[in-house]
């Protein structure tokens, strides 16, 4: 499995409601990519941050992910002022 954390900075109370809105339909719509087997959006303690965990089958099948126009449409809302991702990606070793 290939599993991929996406941390993204909160500004305030309403941008944290605005990223939970936008990432509420995750877990159902991505049941419709291949190799997809999970997702959880994480907050931090002290609300500085979320992550976006999201869980492929294989490496491939995340990068046809972000190929894809079903990647493309789920990015589409980003906020200039969120700035790029910050993503790190592993490798499942023990599941």
């Amino acid at each position: 499995m290939y599993l991929v954390n996406n941390r993204i900075s909160v500004n305030s109370e309403e941008h944290l409601q605005e990223l939970v809105e936008r990432f509420q339909n995750a877990p159902q719509s991505m049941k419709a990519v291949p190799g997809f087997v999970s997702f959880r959006l994480l907050k931090a303690e002290d609300g500085s941050h979320l992550v976006a965990e999201t869980v492929f089958e294989t490496k491939r099948d995340f990068i046809n992910w972000t190929q894809s126009e079903h990647f493309r449409k789920a990015h589409g809302g980003r906020r200039p002022e969120e700035g790029r991702p910050n993503a790190s990606a592993y490798e499942v070793l023990i599941p």
